[in-house]
């Protein structure tokens, strides 16, 4: 069943010519100005270079090298035969776009020249340089590229199993099955009514706006339905506050007021009982030294987040061993301008497993992999790199069916903007345009091929 059909107004998923002429101005901005200059000079740089993760990051940069450089010697490391548009689930939770729509076969991106080594690497050690993989073995390099994403600890959610998701009325928009059984659940919750709990996590996250996405659209989808009254929707955050960038932060806050949904703070979520349908939370704060609190949630439909890691492979190495506290970090230390590893010169590491004060997002990856391409190569040519990533992300909070709170930022937490005359602080059409009409095939035609 598709969201046309599911009595929402006519015409707010086609683009009329007032739409496609802001469409189309909105990805000219979103493409041509934060294009950071993603040509690379061509290079006559010789090294073997291993990419470890042919999502977003790796093919990216694996299509940037392959044109730069003019004896390429890379290897690019991934066991998955699809690739996922990943910002596209939460559509596909909401019905807006189909499940197919938001996959493709891997081998349509890698790029011409380029190895594809159809593995799984089990253990990094960059003091010999190498990766070791569970079929091939040992893979040397002489530079690494380390995008492997990251990992999500569903069974840390005592009672959460990732392939059961569904049982009890469980989901999860970052998982691709769960995304798909969310739908049909939200549109059950508008019918039934019932209590709607949803959550997020306690460690760092791709795409942090996501749990408020789905919360937000399934609360529009019920207003629009006209049950809204049926339904109690609560948010629970194991954070102190809903965003962290003061403008956006603001606008939500209201957002949740307006819609008379009660926001928790600092409420951990530790387990549930899907059979009994209850949730319970771990109280975060307290006075110190107080035995923890914990509180119980029934609830009808439940929407989670799992923890998130780097792999285990990388944890496990030393390519997490910060120089600067001798300790292990919980994300790669990679420099936050130039993405070079703090400890191991020749390994550039960016997207959701480095560990910089940014966002985990799609629009992050897509303005580090230039600047990882160019810096990668100077190293290769005995050079100090130069390109400078300044933290540019962009997270776009869907806050109902047609308009999304686009929320732009960099390193010092302001607003930057793609389209200047639009209010970054409040949500509007242009935002929707671009991610239900635009962003899908930006990425999936440009990005990956090295060209936005």
């Amino acid at each position: 069943m598709s969201i046309e059909s599911s009595r929402l107004p006519a015409g707010r998923f086609t683009l009329s010519r007032r739409g496609f002429l802001l469409a189309g101005g909105t990805a000219a901005g979103y493409g041509v100005y934060r294009g950071f200059r993603s040509d690379i000079p061509s290079s006559q740089a010789r090294a073997r270079v291993v990419i470890v993760g042919a999502g977003s990051a790796g093919l990216a940069v694996a299509a940037r090298l392959g044109r730069a450089l003019a004896h390429p010697d890379i290897t690019l490391i991934e066991p998955g035969e699809t690739h996922y548009y990943q910002p596209g689930f939460t559509l596909v939770a909401a019905g807006v776009f189909s499940p197919a729509s938001v996959v493709r076969p891997q081998s349509e991106f890698i790029p011409s020249g380029v190895r594809w080594l159809r593995d799984r690497v089990v253990e990094a050690d960059p003091d010999h340089q190498r990766v070791v993989t569970a079929g091939n073995g040992a893979v040397p390099y002489d530079f690494l590229v380390l995008c492997p994403g990251l990992q999500m600890n569903f069974e840390a959610i005592e009672g959460i199993r990732r392939e059961r998701l569904g049982e009890g009325n469980v989901h999860c928009i970052y998982d691709y099955q769960s995304a798909q059984k969310c739908w049909p659940a939200i549109r059950k919750l508008a019918a039934t009514g019932g209590r709607a709990v949803f959550s997020d996590t306690w460690t760092k996250l791709k795409c942090g706006g996501a749990p408020k996405k789905i919360n937000l659209i399934a609360e529009d989808y019920c207003r629009r339905q006209g049950t809204r009254g049926n339904v109690d929707f609560r948010f629970y955050s194991a954070l102190d506050h809903l965003f962290d960038v003061p403008v956006f932060q603001h606008r939500l806050r209201q957002i949740y007021e307006e819609r008379q949904i009660p926001v928790t703070l600092e409420h951990r979520i530790q387990s549930v009982d899907t059979q009994a349908r209850k949730a319970v939370f771990r109280v975060m704060r307290g006075e110190p030294g107080a035995e923890p609190r914990t509180l119980t949630v029934d609830y009808d439909f439940l929407h989670i987040v799992p923890p998130m890691t780097v792999p285990d492979f990388v944890r496990q190495s030393a390519l997490v061993r910060n120089p600067a506290t001798g300790r292990n970090e919980d994300w790669v230390p990679t420099d936050k301008s130039t993405l070079v590893h703090k400890v191991y010169r020749n390994v550039i590491a960016l997207g959701d497993v480095a560990g910089l004060p940014t966002s985990k997002t799609g629009a992050a990856i897509r303005i580090q992999a230039p600047v990882a391409a160019a810096n990668l190569i100077a190293l290769m040519e005995g050079q100090e790199p130069r390109r400078r990533y300044n933290g540019y992300t962009a997270c776009p909070v869907v806050t109902e069916y047609g308009k999304v709170l686009f929320a732009e930022f960099g390193y010092d937490k302001k607003p930057t903007p793609t389209l200047p005359f639009l209010d970054p602080g409040r949500e509007h059409s242009a935002g929707w345009l671009l991610k239900v009409h635009v962003l899908r095939p930006m990425y999936f035609g440009g990005m990956l091929r090295g060209r936005v």
